[in-house]
């Protein structure tokens, strides 16, 4: 029985021909994936000879600033909270949810708050080459630090809900981030850059 290609699904929806590919055609980078670290990283890669993505894009601004380990130690990552939609435009403005979740935080380490002698409650000041922000210190064990190439590195986490309008206000974490873009999507590399932190 011959088999009519119009009429035959493939599990690949998202491909024109429905099947996977081992190359990458038709990208920026590639064919193969690679690990690239990001722009900003406190280690050297390790499974390349090539730091970063040459194919990413920099938008040139006054937010292209570019840290450094020696001076921003810190490995931070942005991410969002249940209560807050988005940016939080929106959420912001409802009562129950503002209750719920009240203000601007980062989330640290037990040891990078011991190191910096920060309390859960404290009010701290990350920074980046780009910018700094005020936030509510949150000492967890949901953060630990990584040990990469003998090196000891701490991680702390901010979620990007707040900024300058609403019930609840605060400093919004992207302003601390790198506009990179990633080199076939232009998604923004707002997952990993470097800062340091201290008490305000």
């Amino acid at each position: 029985m011959a088999v009519d290609p119009a009429k035959t699904k493939y599990p690949f929806i998202m491909k024109p021909e429905g099947h996977a590919r081992l190359f990458g055609m038709g990208h920026a980078d590639g064919p193969f994936p690679e690990h690239y670290e990001p722009w900003e990283s406190p280690v050297k890669n390790l499974l390349s000879g090539t730091q970063n993505d040459p194919a990413f894009k920099i938008w040139a601004s006054e937010m292209d600033y570019k840290g450094t380990p020696d001076k921003y130690p810190i490995v931070a990552t942005t991410y969002r909270v249940s209560e807050h939609w988005q940016a939080g435009q929106m959420s912001r403005n409802l009562p129950w949810l503002v209750e719920l979740m009240p203000e601007m935080f980062v989330e640290i380490s037990e040891e990078l708050a011991r190191e910096k002698v920060i309390e859960s409650g404290d009010k701290v000041i990350v920074e980046s080459a780009r910018g700094q922000v005020i936030a509510v210190a949150i000492v967890t064990k949901r953060f630990q630090p990584f040990r990469i190439n003998g090196q000891t590195v701490h991680e702390i986490g901010l979620p990007w809900h707040w900024g300058y309008i609403g019930l609840s206000t605060g400093d919004s974490a992207n302003m601390l981030t790198p506009h990179v873009g990633d080199a076939n999507t232009m998604i923004p590399e707002f997952k990993a850059f470097l800062c340091n932190l201290r008490k305000a």
